[in-house]
C-alpha cells in the first residue's frame, strides 16, 4: 500500500514541475509542439536568438517544399538547438543529431559520421564557393540553411559565399537574418 500510495504521487508532483519547466512561459498551451517558438529566445555561441524567426522558416519548409530534398544546416553538440529544421520538418540532412546517428550506424560511425560533420563545418566556413559547391554535389543538397544559429555556430569570412546569390544558389526565403536558398543545378 506505500508503494502503490508513492507510485501514485509521483505524478501529482511531477506534473507541477514539468509545467512549470518551460522555455517560454509566456507561451500559450497548446497541442501545438512547436508554438512555443513564436514567444522564445535561445542562447548559444554567445548570442541569443529569437525563435520566432526559426520557426517562420520552418512553416516555410513544411508548406512549400515537395517531396524529400535534402538540406544542410548548422550541426553542434547533443541537446542545443542544432538540426532543428530536419527535427521539425523530417527532411533529411546531410547529417542528423550527432548522437543518434552514431547509435543507429554503429558499423561505420568510425569515420564517416565524424566526417559528415566536419564537411558540415566545412561548408559553412569555407570561403571557396567551388568547394562549397562541390560539398552540396556530393550530398545532393537542394536547400541551404543560413539563420541566426548558423551565423553564431560559423561566425567569418566563410559566411560571405552567400553573396553570390543567384550563381551557385538563390535566396527562396529570407525574414530577419534568416534566408533559405535554394541550391541551382
Amino acid at each position: 500500500m506505500l508503494l502503490l500510495s508513492g507510485a501514485l504521487l509521483y505524478p501529482l508532483t511531477a506534473t507541477v514541475d514539468k509545467i512549470s519547466d518551460r522555455m517560454a512561459p509566456q507561451a500559450p498551451h497548446s497541442l501545438d509542439s512547436m508554438n512555443y517558438m513564436r514567444y522564445a529566445q535561445y542562447a548559444d555561441f554567445g548570442v541569443t536568438m529569437n525563435l520566432e524567426e526559426d520557426y517562420q522558416a520552418i512553416r516555410w519548409l513544411q508548406d512549400h517544399v515537395q517531396g524529400s530534398p535534402v538540406i544542410v544546416e548548422a550541426n553542434c553538440p547533443e541537446y542545443r538547438w542544432c538540426t532543428r529544421m530536419t527535427i521539425y520538418t523530417g527532411l533529411p540532412g546531410v547529417i542528423g543529431w550527432n548522437w543518434h546517428q552514431r547509435q543507429q550506424r554503429a558499423l561505420w560511425t568510425d569515420a564517416r559520421v565524424p566526417q559528415r560533420v566536419e564537411e558540415v563545418h566545412l561548408f559553412y566556413n569555407t570561403t571557396d564557393a567551388q568547394a562549397a559547391r562541390s560539398f552540396l554535389k556530393a550530398y545532393q543538397v537542394r536547400y541551404i540553411i543560413l539563420g541566426q544559429l548558423e551565423r553564431a555556430a560559423y561566425p567569418g569570412e566563410g559566411l560571405n559565399k552567400f553573396e553570390y546569390n543567384g550563381i551557385y544558389w538563390r535566396s527562396v526565403y529570407r525574414q530577419g537574418n534568416t534566408v533559405i536558398y535554394e541550391v541551382l543545378p
